[in-house]
């Protein structure tokens, strides 16, 4: 399996959902809770349907529930739909998995969603969250960005774990050089890239790199 694409409980446009599954063909689509919504208005059948449905509408409910490739989990658990998809779409051994609907209104949901990478990279996958202004990732060693295909042009690099250490970018506006970054530490937000191509190396910790368009 090359790409895993999760559309889950968050704000997800049609746009978005439809450039995705577009541009990453012949991807394994799991729907969770209500990101089932938005897959049905835009007549897309999931590969898998997961979650409680606690949130989906009531006709998402009734569409997917006997529906033999749907997994139905009770309300009170002890992970999130979204967790669990992601664990499952791990189980698949894909190139990629990509987040849509892992951002919103829900604060504690976006926060938790944002360590799924974290399983991301523990399983050796690229792991993506993507809204309509944000592509998010988590690296613990090194990423290669492109002017030609970033997702906006500001780029963040913001420590996941308490002390992030051999940080350096290269081929960006502000460089840095083998630097320890701590949580507390704002340096690494809203950097651009100088070059045509850019580098972010880290020797320990976890780091989220971000793509932002405005």
């Amino acid at each position: 399996m090359k790409n895993v694409i999760i559309v889950t409980g968050g704000r997800v446009t049609s746009s978005l959902l439809l450039d995705t599954i577009k541009k990453y063909k012949d991807s394994y689509i799991i729907g969770v809770d209500r990101g089932l919504d938005i897959l049905r208005e835009c007549g897309i059948t999931p590969n898998l349907a997961m979650g409680d449905f606690d949130s989906a509408s009531e006709e998402s409910r009734q569409f997917f529930e006997d529906n033999p490739s749907t997994v139905i989990f009770k309300p009170e658990k002890d992970f999130t739909d979204t967790h669990a998809a992601v664990l499952r779409a791990l189980e698949m051994n894909p190139e990629s998995v990509m987040l849509l609907g892992a951002t919103g209104s829900r604060v504690d949901h976006m926060l938790a969603n944002i360590g799924m990478l974290k399983l991301c990279v523990a399983g050796g996958v690229e792991g993506f969250i993507l809204d309509d202004n944000n592509r998010i990732r988590m690296i613990d060693k090194h990423c290669k960005l492109e002017k030609k295909s970033l997702y906006g042009k500001y780029i963040s690099c913001i420590p996941f774990s308490d002390r992030v250490t051999g940080v350096s970018l290269e081929g960006f506006l502000y460089p840095l050089t083998d630097a320890t970054i701590i949580k507390e530490d704002s340096i690494g937000v809203s950097n651009e890239l100088r070059e045509e191509e850019g580098h972010i190396y880290v020797d320990t910790g976890y780091l989220l790199v971000m793509e932002t368009k405005d």
